[in-house]
């Protein structure tokens, strides 16, 4: 079809609406359930939901990006009517090139303007495949080879980035290597083969190709999980999935046409992709870009707040690990009255203090969720009406189901768990995605039965709240990058020192959890701890996954197969943590952590006649870690 406008381009409902049914128990939940998703979403193509927003209000500003942070530098901005128009001509653009609706471009950059008309074109002409631009060129390769990519969009040579050079270095001596173009900084000048240049040839006021309209299980795109594993699975995510997950945080959260939203999460992460990236674009939002960095950008954190005032930004955006640092620096002069009184966060527990910290600054309550990229992003959110529940990450999504189960080695379900009892965490419904590329990763995670097994164990109380207690699969979460301990493992043990090896996580007070490894040398090794952190660092292929600190013990803990035992060494790390934070509390103590249900880590701390001082100094320290803790007070121990 060459036509401005494509089958069921009437804006069949795909914008939010002004009023939101009110969303604050399980039996609100319930209540919207009653009308069927049919009947609420009557057209499932995303795409056609991005050119809805696009044309809602082509003069409305789409993306305004700053330079890295600098407010008060140049912008550079683009109207819906330009973003389309971008989109288009890159959809046209790839189809001439002799990409079709099932090929996949590769997508590796940072956030630029760019990078949002080419996700939208690549969903209109093929199938995009966000790719996380910290990887090296080994797990590069991998991934381009595995989704066997016809296109690779990249950023062009850039200071402060290396991923030209290990694209580059990627895509040496393919046999058939993919067409390349470049994306570049949007206030530096383009490099050769630049997408937009390229794609300026083409008409940017219609497709020049027969589309026909996406359906509920038609396969939109590719997105890696486990962001910083050696080997990431490639998940097939759904035209179904993404509709779903926009009418999902319409309702979850009330957006409206006039919201402003800051994008500084990858959009190689599933929420950074849609959440705050383009189910704003189809929604009509207001899109602030303010660093290719994101939320790793100093200068743009240190004025947070300017940005919330000059662009009158109505929803908070951060991982815990970025409301840890807005939360110990609040707003001064700065006018934040254009915040709304929610907006949702993940990707870690967050700590309490912070949570109630983030509320006294801002008036905006944080809504935990749990997602994950197997389920196009959330599972549960907090009732943006009703009861926020510590510990927990709130209620079902409607038109999700959850089941806590408890299952046998060869992953069979033996029976559902009783209230408020730990087991595995399954999740069915329109969120969860078409399975992996490689069908064999499928076998024991995606069930017959339309459930996904998510590898996490959590709990669910009487109220239907959720509690996630830890993760099967070890994952460990930094700032929300998902870290595969055995990326660590097999690095260090691929040294010729180390003869075992275990990463585990260690709490910490502002990034949640922080990788760490424990190592057995050789006999006769000789070796120190800072040759083994620079030899990990150097040879780790994502910054985020290098360990914070490497101990040499004489001997690992080991199973009878000879497996280390991580639950004690993860306990050992806590105790140190915890330990050396507390010693600034006044008077007599004692410590005990615990782990539960595998991993799920627990502190008791006992007061001995404490004073109230001292018994607020412990409460200031533990509350900013987010494993669950309780006080007691003692009378002093006898002699």
């Amino acid at each position: 079809m060459s036509a401005a406008f494509m089958p069921g381009d009437s804006t069949q409902g795909s914008m939010p609406p002004r009023n939101h049914e009110p969303l604050r128990s399980p039996a609100d939940v319930l209540a919207i359930e009653k009308v069927p998703l049919n009947q609420r979403i009557t057209r499932w193509d995303f795409a056609l939901n991005l050119l809805d927003g696009c044309r809602h209000d082509p003069q409305r500003v789409a993306l305004h990006a700053t330079n890295n942070g600098d407010l008060d530098g140049p912008l550079r901005t683009w109207n819906f009517a330009e973003l389309e128009q971008h989109a288009l001509q890159f959809a046209n653009l790839l189809r001439a090139s002799g990409l079709g609706s099932d090929d996949v471009v590769a997508i590796v950059s940072p956030t630029v303007p760019a990078l949002f008309s080419s996700m939208i074109g690549g969903l209109l002409a093929a199938r995009p495949f966000p790719i996380n631009w910290m990887l090296d060129a080994n797990s590069l390769r991998e991934l381009i080879l595995a989704s066997k990519a016809k296109a690779v969009l990249a950023l062009g040579p850039t200071p402060g980035f290396d991923i030209w050079n290990n694209v580059q270095a990627a895509l040496a001596g393919m046999d058939h290597p993919p067409r390349l173009w470049t994306l570049h900084d949007p206030f530096a000048a383009a490099h050769t083969d630049d997408l937009l240049t390229t794609a300026a040839a083409y008409p940017g006021d219609r497709l020049c190709f027969e589309r026909p309209t996406a359906q509920r299980f038609s396969v939109a795109c590719y997105v890696h999980s486990g962001g910083t594993t050696g080997h990431p699975k490639i998940v097939k995510v759904l035209h179904g999935g993404m509709v779903y997950r926009q009418w999902a945080a319409n309702q979850c959260l009330a957006f409206t046409h006039e919201d402003v939203v800051l994008s500084d999460t990858p959009l190689f992460h599933i929420g950074g992709l849609l959440v705050r990236g383009l189910v704003s674009t189809a929604d009509g939002h207001t899109t602030i870009v303010p660093s290719m960095h994101g939320a790793r950008d100093k200068r743009y954190i240190a004025s947070y707040w300017r940005y919330v005032e000059r662009f009158g930004v109505t929803q908070i955006s951060g991982v815990p690990t970025t409301l840890s640092v807005l939360a110990k620096n609040p707003p001064t002069s700065e006018n934040i009255s254009s915040l709304r009184p929610y907006f949702a966060t993940g990707s870690t527990a967050m700590a309490p203090a912070i949570q109630q910290r983030i509320v006294e600054i801002t008036g905006a309550r944080a809504l935990q969720t749990y997602g994950l990229t197997e389920n196009t992003s959330h599972v549960t959110v907090d009732p943006r009406d009703g009861e926020i529940r510590r510990g927990c990450s709130g209620i079902r999504v409607p038109f999700q189901t959850i089941r806590i189960v408890k299952m046998d080695a060869a992953g069979r379900v033996l029976r559902d768990c009783a209230t408020g009892e730990d087991g595995m965490v399954l999740v069915a419904g329109p969120g969860v995605a078409g399975g992996y590329l490689d069908p064999a990763q499928d076998q024991g995670a995606f069930l017959n039965d339309g459930f996904f097994v998510t590898g996490d164990l959590g709990s669910m109380d009487a109220d239907g709240y959720i509690r996630i207690s830890g993760r099967q699969k070890d994952l460990i979460i930094r700032s929300g990058h998902n870290i595969e301990p055995r990326i660590i493992e097999d690095v260090l043990l691929q040294s010729p020192w180390v003869a075992q090896a275990a990463a585990v996580s260690k709490p910490d007070a502002h990034a949640g959890e922080l990788p760490i490894a424990y190592v057995e040398l050789h006999p006769g090794a000789q070796v120190t701890v800072e040759e083994l952190l620079r030899y990990a660092a150097e040879r780790i292929p994502e910054r985020p996954a290098v360990p914070k600190e490497i101990i040499v013990l004489d001997k690992l803990p080991l199973t009878a197969v000879g497996k280390p035992i991580k639950h004690l060494l993860q306990l050992e790390a806590a105790k140190r943590v915890f330990n050396d934070a507390l010693q600034t509390v006044p008077g007599r103590w004692e410590l005990e952590v615990l782990n539960t249900s595998g991993s799920g880590l627990r502190t008791t701390l006992t007061l001995y006649d404490a004073t109230p001082a001292a018994k607020q100094r412990a409460e200031e320290i533990l509350s900013s870690y987010s494993t669950p803790y309780v006080i007691h007070e003692h009378a002093a121990l006898t002699p």
